[in-house]
């Protein structure tokens, strides 16, 4: 486990050891529930904009990719960058999202 210092209140710093200890995680435990929580909803909104473009074009970003340079078109360029940058979002929540939930079922 590694160490990070915390500048943190006088009242918690007054606390015996052990409570700052228990605090601490349990905050960070809370914390790590919230952002989760907030990463899911962000989770959503990316997976409705995938969804919505595999929609509209009728085939995965793959296959769009592989299209991509018969097309040629600014509209079907344009509609590439979002899809990736949709996808690259997804990756990240939920990377982050699957981080925060184990912080916060951490004991």
């Amino acid at each position: 486990m590694n160490t990070i210092q915390v500048r943190v209140p006088k009242a918690i710093e007054q606390l015996v050891e052990g409570e700052q200890d228990r605090l601490l995680r349990v905050a960070l435990r809370m914390a790590a529930k919230t952002r989760a929580k907030e990463l899911t909803q962000a989770q959503r909104e990316a997976s409705a904009n995938v969804r919505r473009l595999e929609k509209k074009y009728g085939m995965t970003f793959n296959a769009f990719e592989k299209k991509l340079g018969a097309m040629n078109t600014a509209q079907a360029h344009e509609a590439y960058n979002d899809w990736f940058f949709w996808l690259n979002v997804l990756e990240r929540v939920e990377n982050a999202r699957n981080a925060m939930e184990k912080l916060a079922s951490a004991t």
